[in-house]
């Protein structure tokens, strides 16, 4: 087809998004293994990039839940609401990344996150992020401190990460 300026348009083949998605999966788990590794947790081995991206989502939401020394079973229901929109987050990034089902990595990591007996927060969960999504520079800031932390996964990307995501807890009783 041709484009604006009668040149022909090139779609990448599907075959090409694939190994796009491949290596960065490959490059995600390489370096992340050992901030997980040191925090004994780790991605489990996944066999679609809708699997890797909700296993990665709740691998390094209990990553950053460690950086800060807090347990999600102990959180105030509030604060549990906090951590499930950063998963959100941190689920669009990397479904954006390896071409995953976001729908699904959402519904997948927000029932890893979540109990089955509070599915009804994973509903919650959707609307509050369409919510966040409105007030633009909060939704730009986080996103921004995730994507640089996915792109340069190190301890100093963590730790603003996790600054970020401690900034949004209120104040546990």
């Amino acid at each position: 087809m041709l484009g604006l300026f009668g040149s022909y348009e090139t779609v990448e083949p599907e075959f090409v998004s694939e190994l796009r998605a491949v290596e960065t999966e490959d490059r995600l788990r390489v370096n992340l293994a050992e901030m997980l590794d040191a925090a004994r947790l780790e991605i489990v081995d996944t066999n679609t990039p809708t699997e890797f991206a909700a296993a990665s989502t709740v691998a390094i939401m209990g990553l950053v839940l460690k950086t800060v020394d807090r347990e999600f079973e102990t959180l105030s229901t509030e604060n549990r609401f906090v951590t499930g929109l950063f998963g959100f987050l941190m689920a669009h990034n990397l479904s954006r990344r390896t071409n995953a089902d976001l729908g699904v990595v959402l519904g997948i990591a927000g029932l890893d996150l979540f109990s089955r007996e509070e599915i009804d927060q994973v509903y919650r969960l959707g609307s509050s992020y369409r919510r966040l999504r409105q007030h633009r520079q909060l939704y730009s800031a986080l996103r921004q401190i995730i994507d640089q932390f996915l792109s340069h996964p190190d301890e100093e990307t963590l730790a603003v990460l996790a600054s970020g995501y401690q900034l949004c807890l209120r104040p546990e009783a």
